[in-house]
């Protein structure tokens, strides 16, 4: 406890010794101003500034001695002991130094240091600044310096206003007067500290005026002349004043005019007749005015704008011609040309004549004017009027509401007169744009679209009922959205299963939206699956028919199945189209995916999604898997919930039909060579491989020479395998494939021949490869599939028909349908 004691007395101490050293250094600075004051009177300097302008007030602070520095400067107002600004420089530069003002002078002031001596700049400066300022600069080794400035702020004259004889304020030009009439101007100065001094110039020649009135902020100075002659017009009088040359004096010209007003005004054509869009020239003639007169186009009593003016003539007589077309908006409007003096009162003459202008209807639709617009709704009636403006009378009007005509019909409502039309009881369906065209013998006009807007009750936007899959304790966002006018809409959100209905919590409101509630729902057991309804309600009412969202559970997406390949030509290349029959989704959105890796390197060539977000249909190009000919396929669907089974298709083998002709071709001379001795053998070895040739029906591709540019699709072997020949350039690739049992779900899926992996192992017949008349293509396959017919089961719908020769040029694109859809296998149709 003592030590707390001392130490807070030892603080105590050095709180007072530290307040009575700043006390001490304060009198000093005291001492030492009214020592400067006393015994070295401060030199004073005259600054004078203008009222808004700045000030530039001088402080020399270059020492006296080299190697000294400025250690602190401060200005001082009048004898204020309080600094109104510093600069500190103590322990830096002066670009570091520190600057400070009082509230006063803060916005304004800056001490600008580059130019010699110093200055303290005061910007916008106020009457207030007036005053003496003291700069005192304390350096670091000589003694402080003191200086004083008396600035003196002066105050411009602010406004400056001639007037004539009447007490009337000119502007430009003074008048008009006439010949022998005296001419006295005065000039009224107002403001100015001091008092600013008025000199009167005649023709730019000073001359002496009369001060009438001298006030403080107030001075009036007249010039007269006693009696007008004609050498007095267009004279020029002038009115300065200044009190500084700081500043541009005030100053203000005067033009005297003398003029006589015209004589007679005449237009010297008046058509009859005007169309409108043509052109026309109407002249006007002035005569006796003097200055040359001003010729001016009315319309009515307005400036005439819908055209360009001309003038020629004389001092004396003056033409002006008008060239213009007339508009719709001209007719029956006066045209006058007035010819006048523009310096006179009523100093002025004027013809006219009105316009007789033919134009097709001009027409305006207007909604009823005792309905209000914005608060139309169901249920109510509703008119337009259609106002229509022609020359001739216009003879027929048609309504239209969207583009479409309306005609009279008193059942749905419509009812049209004149020129209004009548909607009874409309519905949401009247709304919309309204037009109204008229008709005369100049021709037919459109209004512009007035659109209708019907108010109704909320409605469903999708009237379908949505299924939503959501699994248990999960959280699913659903998002209601009803179309409404007024789109301030309240929802109610019901559940309804087949035990309970009941209404559930406030619905999370999309706040971009009226017309959109969302409710996040959660099933926590079997029972929270069913229906949610969502009602909506505005200042129409409430929703008759509520939008319905089924909840179901949610799952990953079933496997693709009956996935199928054929051939199909693309713009630029050949493809392999393979195309899956979807699964069940697990009521979520679902997406189809595919993806060629190949066989022996496992390498990813292809990663494509399904070209159609409804159907699992992929496009893969050959380009994208050459150079490699073995691949396999992998096809699933995926949604929220995860990824489906993969469906397989292995073993996919693309070969070279050029490279396979070779192989066939060099080894049958090889087979013959060994089995020479064995002619007759081979003979029958032969017989019994064409006999079952023709049995197997199309057991082999067919080749298609080069010059067939489609993609050509050999029929199948059987029901179970299929090739598929694929032509790319010169080259004809060929796809092998069958269709086995996968997975739990017993269906059929496609699977690749184990066909042989190098050319040796696979035996073709050298006569398959030679060109093949088209008529006979498909012979063996129609026998065969005549066969069928029995089970009543139509493998295809070309089956049915008889077959007749085809003609290879006439008919290329038939056969090419015909050979597809014989040789792609699709689903199971029957067992």
């Amino acid at each position: 406890m003592a030590v707390d004691e001392r130490t807070f007395a030892l603080g105590a101490v050095r709180i007072l010794l530290t307040g009575l050293y700043v006390l001490v250094i304060l009198l000093c600075v005291q001492a030492d101003d009214n020592w400067d004051k006393d015994e070295n009177p401060i030199p004073t300097s005259e600054v004078n500034a203008v009222l808004g302008g700045s000030a530039q007030l001088p402080c020399d602070i270059e020492p006296e001695t080299r190697g000294d520095g400025v250690y602190m400067v401060l200005w001082f107002r009048n004898n204020s002991v309080k600094p109104i600004y510093s600069i500190d420089v103590r322990g830096r530069s002066f670009h570091e130094a520190r600057n400070w003002s009082d509230n006063v002078v803060q916005p304004r002031a800056r001490f600008v240091t580059s130019q010699k001596p110093a200055v303290l700049v005061l910007e916008r400066i106020q009457l207030d600044d007036e005053g003496i300022y003291r700069c005192r600069v304390d350096f670091k080794k000589s003694p402080t310096r003191n200086c004083q400035v008396n600035l003196t702020v002066i105050h411009p004259p602010h406004q400056l206003r001639m007037y004539d004889s009447s007490g009337q304020q000119i502007d430009s030009v003074v008048g008009p007067y006439q010949v022998g009439e005296e001419f006295v101007v005065s000039c009224e100065v107002r403001g100015g500290k001091p008092p600013p001094l008025i000199t009167w110039f005649v023709n730019g020649k000073q001359v002496e005026g009369r001060v009438e009135k001298n006030e403080q902020f107030n001075i009036v100075s007249k010039y007269k002349v006693q009696q007008l002659r004609r050498e007095h017009l267009n004279t020029t009088y002038k009115c300065l004043a200044t009190n500084t040359k700081l500043v541009e004096p005030l100053e203000k010209t005067v033009l005297l005019n003398v003029y006589l007003k015209p004589l007679n005004v005449t237009i010297l054509s008046k058509p009859a007749i005007l169309e409108s869009e043509k052109t026309y020239n109407l002249t006007c003639q002035v005569a006796g005015s003097h200055p040359r007169p001003k010729v001016i186009w009315l319309e009515g009593n307005s400036a005439f704008t819908n055209g360009r003016v001309k003038e020629t003539g004389n001092a004396t007589v003056v033409y002006s011609t008008l060239k213009f077309s007339p508009i719709p908006e001209d007719h029956s409007k006066q045209v006058k040309c007035r010819g006048e003096n523009p310096l006179l009162t009523d100093a002025f003459m004027e013809d006219s004549f009105h316009l007789n202008v033919v134009f097709p209807p001009k027409v305006d639709l207007e909604i009823g004017n005792t309905l209000n617009a914005q608060n139309i709704k169901e249920e109510d009636d509703v008119y337009f009027e259609c106002k229509v403006r022609a020359n001739p009378q216009h003879h027929r009007i048609t309504w239209h509401h969207n583009g479409h005509v309306l005609i009279q019909n008193s059942a749905a409502g419509i009812v049209i007169s004149s020129q209004n039309l009548v909607l009874q009881k409309i519905n949401r369906d009247n709304g919309g744009n309204y037009t109204c065209l008229a008709s005369n013998d100049r021709g037919e006009t459109s209004s512009a679209v007035v659109p209708l807007r019907v108010q109704f009750a909320p409605v469903c936007k999708t009237k379908e009922v949505t299924v939503i899959g959501a699994s248990l304790d999960e959280s699913v966002r659903i998002r209601c959205e009803v179309e409404a006018d007024p789109s301030e809409v309240d929802f109610i959100w019901e559940f309804n299963n087949s035990g309970e209905n009941f209404e559930l919590g406030p619905a999370k409101v999309d706040g971009n939206n009226g017309t959109t509630s969302e409710f996040i729902y959660t099933p926590m057991s079997e029972r929270d699956y069913g229906a949610l309804t969502c009602s909506g309600r505005n200042i129409i009412g409430k929703q008759k028919i509520p939008c319905v969202y089924q909840v179901i559970p949610a799952v990953k997406p079933s496997p693709l199945n009956n996935c199928t390949i054929k051939a199909s030509l693309n713009q630029s290349s050949e493809i392999l189209e393979i195309e899956c029959v979807p699964g069940y989704d697990g009521g979520l959105k679902q997406e189809f995916r595919l993806e060629a890796w190949e066989a022996g390197t496992r390498i990813l060539r292809v990663n494509t999604t399904s070209i159609s977000p409804e159907l699992p249909l992929f496009r893969i190009s050959i380009v994208d898997l050459l150079p490699a000919t073995h691949f396999y396929l992998i096809a699933y669907a995926v949604n929220a919930k995860g990824r489906s089974e993969v469906s397989l298709l292995e073993d996919i083998i693309l070969r070279d039909s050029a490279k396979q002709t070779e192989s066939g071709v060099s080894f049958v001379p090889l087979v013959l060579l060994l089995i020479g001795s064995l002619m007759t053998l081979g003979i029958t070895v032969l017989s019994v491989m064409l006999m079952m040739y023709r049995r197997r029906g199309t057991t082999s591709p067919v080749h298609v020479e080069p010059y067939m540019k489609q993609p050509i699709i050999s029929p199948p072997d059987s029901r179970n395998n299929s090739m598929l020949d694929v032509t790319h350039g010169d080259h004809t690739y060929f796809v092998e494939y069958t269709l086995k049992q996968v997975g739990d779900y017993g269906l059929n899926q496609p699977d690749i021949i184990q066909s042989p992996q190098d050319q040796e192992k696979v035996k073709r017949e050298p006569q398959l490869f030679l060109p093949v008349r088209p008529d006979t293509l498909f012979a063996p396959y129609d026998l065969h599939k005549q066969g069928l017919q029995t089970n009543k089961c139509s493998l295809n719908p070309f089956s049915t028909k008889s077959w007749e020769p085809i003609s290879f040029k006439a008919d290329r694109n038939l056969m090419k349908e015909i050979i597809i859809a014989n040789s792609i296998p699709g689903p199971e149709s029957c067992v």
